[in-house]
C-alpha cells in the first residue's frame, strides 16, 4: 500500500484548479489538503506537518502573500513546509521580495501535471529546483495540445477538468454580469485571474488572453463601469461559446 504520511497543502480559491491540482498528485505518496481561503490553509498547517505549501497569490479574502508573511514571521507554524508560489503573473522568476519570505519555487499557471508532479518530488527529496527554467512552452491551442501538455497525455484528466469547468462557466457569467452592474472592479479582478488559468488548462489560449485582458482592465485605479463591461463582455461571450 502506497505510503501517503506526506501532506501537501494546497491554496488556491478556484474549485475547478483544486480538484486538478488534487487529481495531477494522486499518483504521488502525498495527501493534498486543498484550501479555499489563507484561514483554511492555516488551519491545515496547524493540523500535523507539511513537506511543501503550494499557494496562489490573488485569493478571495486575504491574499497568498499574506499567508506567505505570516509563515515567515511563525517559523512553528511554518515547520518543514517548502513554500511554492503557484501564480500567473511571474513566470518562473522567483521576484526577491518572494524569497526574502522563504518562496522556494514558482510554478507557472497554467501548470501541466508534469511540473506539478515534478515540484511536489522536489519538496518529497529536499532538492532545490533547477538553476535554470526550461524555456517556456508555447501556450496548446486545443484539446489535442492541452492534453499533452497540461495534462501529461492523460485525455481522462483533461475530460473531468472540462466538464467541470464547463459546469461552473454559467455561475462565472452570471457572477461577471453582476460585477459589472455593480461596477466591483476587485470581484472582476478575482474572476479574471481564475478564469485565465481554466482556460489556458483547456487549451483556449485566445479566451484566456480575453481573460487577462480582463484582470488587467480591472486592477487599473478608477477604472469604471465602462470600461469594465468593456472588457467583460468578449470573454462573456467566449464562456456562452464554450458552454454550448
Amino acid at each position: 500500500m502506497m505510503d501517503r504520511s506526506a501532506r501537501v497543502v494546497l491554496v488556491e480559491d478556484d474549485a475547478a484548479i483544486r480538484q486538478f491540482v488534487t487529481l495531477a498528485l494522486e499518483d504521488l505518496p502525498v495527501v493534498v489538503r486543498a484550501c479555499a481561503t489563507v484561514d483554511d490553509a492555516v488551519a491545515a498547517l496547524r493540523e500535523a506537518p507539511t513537506c511543501l505549501v503550494l499557494t496562489d497569490l490573488h485569493l478571495a479574502g486575504d491574499s497568498g502573500l499574506r499567508l506567505l508573511e505570516m509563515l515567515a514571521a511563525d517559523p512553528p507554524l511554518r515547520g518543514p513546509a517548502r513554500l511554492a508560489v503557484f501564480s500567473g503573473e511571474a513566470g518562473a522568476h522567483i521576484p526577491d521580495a518572494w524569497a526574502a519570505l522563504g518562496v522556494w519555487q514558482v510554478v507557472a499557471k497554467p501548470a501541466s501535471v508534469r511540473a506539478l508532479t515534478a515540484c511536489v518530488e522536489a519538496a518529497l527529496a529536499g532538492l532545490a529546483p533547477e538553476p535554470a527554467p526550461p524555456p517556456a512552452e508555447p501556450a496548446p491551442r486545443g484539446m489535442a495540445a492541452a492534453i499533452q501538455t497540461h495534462f501529461g497525455g492523460d485525455q481522462a484528466l483533461y475530460e473531468a477538468f472540462r466538464a467541470g469547468a464547463r459546469a461552473q462557466f454559467p455561475a462565472d457569467r452570471r457572477a461577471g454580469v453582476q460585477a459589472c452592474q455593480q461596477g466591483n472592479a476587485s470581484a472582476l479582478r478575482h474572476l479574471g485571474h481564475s478564469l485565465r488559468t481554466v482556460l489556458g488548462l483547456l487549451g483556449e489560449p485566445d479566451a484566456a488572453l480575453l481573460a487577462w485582458a480582463l484582470q488587467k482592465a480591472a486592477e487599473q485605479p478608477g477604472v469604471d463601469g465602462a470600461r469594465l463591461g468593456q472588457a467583460w463582455q468578449p470573454l462573456d461571450a467566449a464562456l456562452a461559446r464554450l458552454s454550448a
